[in-house]
């Protein structure tokens, strides 16, 4: 057997609902796209969306659309993907980053406060694997300090933290349906928001700062229109929405999968920690279950954390890491002069962490194949 990092599955509900979408002309920002959106807003209990292009773009549109810009600075969590940290440098604010919390991996609400400064804006949570962050002190420090708080909820949609779904706890919430996300439209993105001045704003942006779109001429109304605002190429296309509309009407049989396998992962794993950790599992929370993510203990490890993936790779299983902090890398190292031992806790983590694979049409029995080479791997070299 050879268990992939990831492997995608379109369904009949997408072929449908992207067939539709070219039999009726219009491919482009559209009805299909307005659909999606109000499902979306629907499904997350919120007033506004907005679809984009990526989530990367929903980020730098929730920034520029709420005014900030150079001399400002914007709190996020240096254990991310490289997007949140450019969607800040795009608006010309400065990232400042505050360590993790080493048990969820998800920003250290304590270090957001300790950073906090008169040139602060905003905050930039991120829902690292799919568990929420701690919203309930966020919130209250963004409100103690005048801050927005944008949610970077990449991994997340689909959670819940303390009943209330993802999507509807801070100013803004962008949310990602790249390729391996719990749904997808191949490249795209959401921002959901409760504002209607900041929801505007965004739409305006997203698209060349045009008083009007395509859709709208097309449909019937005045060809004039006007550009008030210096935009940008960020709308997404009625196509990729179709794909989006056919994987919402999967969703909860999408969602109940990914359960499922980390139930199976949490159970065979359970015997192999004495030499790992298995992801946190927060009672305040409904996880969205978008990655599986292990740390292992490698001072009890005769190997390093990327042997271990090399040994892994041996015995038919592929992994991944979530994820390369800020630091490491060469241009956001130079920028931003950052160093390692002012993240602790993120450096730590980064060199234990292991993503197993783990998506909805992985198989209970592909996931005990995993796990036995979990084991073997920890039999074969553990001190």
């Amino acid at each position: 057997m050879r268990v992939p990092f990831f492997r995608l599955t379109i369904g009949d509900d997408e072929r449908r609902e992207v067939l539709k979408v070219l039999d009726s002309g219009w491919v482009t920002s559209g009805p299909a796209v307005r659909a999606f959106e109000n499902r979306m807003r629907l499904l997350v209990h919120s007033k506004y969306a907005i679809a984009v292009s990526s989530a990367t773009a929903g980020l730098h549109l929730a920034l520029e659309a709420s005014g900030i810009g150079p001399g400002d600075e914007v709190i996020t969590s240096p254990f991310t993907m490289a997007a949140t940290v450019e969607a800040i440098l795009y608006t010309g604010a400065t990232p400042i980053f505050a360590d993790i919390d080493s048990l969820t991996l998800n920003i250290d609400v304590n270090e957001v406060e300790r950073k906090i400064s008169s040139r602060t804006r905003a905050i930039i949570p991120v829902d690292i694997a799919g568990l929420p962050c701690e919203y309930s002190a966020l919130r209250r420090i963004a409100r103690k300090s005048k801050l927005l708080l944008i949610e970077d909820a990449a991994h997340s949609f689909g959670a819940t933290y303390k009943g209330v779904p993802i999507g509807s706890l801070t100013d803004a919430t962008v949310f990602s349906f790249y390729s391996t996300k719990n749904i997808t439209t191949g490249e795209g993105g959401m921002v959901i928001t409760d504002s209607k001045k900041l929801a505007d704003r965004i739409r305006l942006l997203s698209l060349h700062g045009m008083t009007s779109s395509g859709w709208k001429r097309y449909a019937g109304g005045s060809w004039k229109y006007d550009i008030v605002e210096l935009g940008f190429k960020y709308n997404l296309s009625d196509l990729v929405a179709g794909l989006g509309l056919g994987q919402l009407a999967r969703f909860k049989q999408i969602q109940k999968k990914r359960r499922l396998l980390a139930e199976r992962y949490l159970k065979n794993l359970g015997s192999s920690k004495d030499f790992l950790e298995l992801p946190h599992v927060d009672k305040k929370a409904r996880h969205a279950w978008h990655l599986f993510i292990i740390k292992l203990k490698t001072d009890l490890l005769r190997i390093s954390r990327d042997r271990f993936i090399e040994e892994m790779d041996k015995r038919g299983v592929s992994c991944g890491v979530h994820f390369i902090p800020i630091y490491h890398f060469q241009y956001f190292k130079k920028r931003l002069k950052m160093r390692a031992l002012e993240y602790p806790n993120c450096e730590s983590a980064f060199h234990r962490v292991v993503t197993l694979p783990f998506y909805p049409n992985l198989s209970l029995e592909e996931v005990n194949f995993v796990c036995k080479a979990v084991a073997d791997c920890i039999k074969r070299f553990g001190r």
